[in-house]
C-alpha cells in the first residue's frame, strides 16, 4: 500500500513539475530532461509513470474539458430557453476574464498553455476547445430553438455555432489583453464593467432580443449562480 501511495504521488510530482515548465516554455520548447530534473527524479523513473512527453501533456489537459464539464452539468438545474443561453454566455465572459473560484493556479497555467499552443501546432488549444464544444454545444443549441420558439432571439444570416465561437474568441481577446500586469489595451472603466458591456454586446451578437436581455441578464443573480457551482472548491 505504501508503495502505490508513493507511486501515486511522484506521479503528481512530476505533472507538477511539467506544468509551468509547459506553459513558460510550450511544448517543443520542453525536454523530458527539463522535466525530470524539476520533479527531482531520474528520466528513467520518469518513464515508468509516462510513456512519452506527449503523455504528460496529454494529462494537463484535462483542466480545461474538466471545468467545462462542471458548468455544462450545473445548467442541468435550468430549463432550456433564453434564460438558459443567457448564463451560458455570462459563464463564457467571467470565467475567461476572472478567476476560477478555487483553481486560481490551474487557471493561469492553461492560459499560458493555451496562448502557447497557439504559437505552435495548436493542440493544446484544438483539444480545449473540442472539449467545449463536446460539454455546452447541445446545450447552447437546444436553448437557442427554445428561444426561438418563444419568439427571443432575432433571425440573423450568421450560422449560431459560428456566433457562439465568436462570443468565445472574443472573451479570449480581452483576456489576452490583460495578462500583463499592465494591460496592453486600456478601456475606460473597470475590468468588471468592461465584462458586463462585452457580455451584453455577445448577447446581441448571439441574436437575443432586448426583452429576453432584459428579462434575464441579472448580474448579481447570475453571479451568485456561478459561485454555487465551485462553491465546494473554495477553501
Amino acid at each position: 500500500m505504501k508503495v502505490r501511495m508513493a507511486g501515486e504521488e511522484r506521479r503528481l510530482k512530476i505533472l507538477q513539475a511539467a506544468k509551468p515548465l509547459f506553459a513558460m516554455n510550450g511544448y517543443r520548447g520542453t525536454s523530458v530532461r527539463e522535466i525530470a530534473k524539476a520533479a527531482e527524479v531520474s528520466e528513467a523513473l520518469l518513464y515508468k509513470h509516462f510513456p512519452s512527453k506527449e503523455a504528460i501533456y496529454n494529462e494537463i489537459l484535462s483542466y480545461g474539458s474538466g471545468i467545462a464539464t462542471r458548468l455544462s452539468r450545473g445548467l442541468d438545474r435550468l430549463e432550456p430557453g433564453a434564460e438558459k443561453l443567457i448564463t451560458i454566455v455570462y459563464l463564457l465572459f467571467e470565467h475567461v476574464l476572472f478567476e476560477v473560484p478555487g483553481h486560481s493556479e490551474e487557471q493561469e497555467t492553461h492560459e499560458r498553455f493555451l496562448f502557447h499552443s497557439f504559437l505552435e501546432d495548436g493542440l493544446y488549444a484544438r483539444a480545449h476547445f473540442n472539449s467545449i464544444e463536446s460539454a455546452i454545444w447541445d446545450v447552447i443549441e437546444e436553448s437557442y430553438q427554445v428561444a426561438q420558439r418563444n419568439a427571443q432571439v432575432v433571425d440573423m444570416p450568421v450560422p449560431l455555432v459560428h456566433r457562439a465561437w465568436f462570443a468565445h474568441h472574443l472573451a479570449m481577446a480581452l483576456n489576452l489583453c490583460h495578462l500583463p500586469e499592465k494591460p496592453a489595451f486600456e478601456y475606460e472603466g473597470s475590468k468588471e464593467e468592461l465584462t458586463q458591456h462585452a457580455i451584453l454586446f455577445a448577447l446581441r451578437g448571439i441574436g437575443l432580443s432586448d426583452e429576453a436581455i432584459n428579462r434575464f441578464f441579472n448580474p448579481d443573480q447570475l453571479n451568485d449562480f456561478r459561485k454555487s457551482l465551485f462553491q465546494n472548491d473554495i477553501h
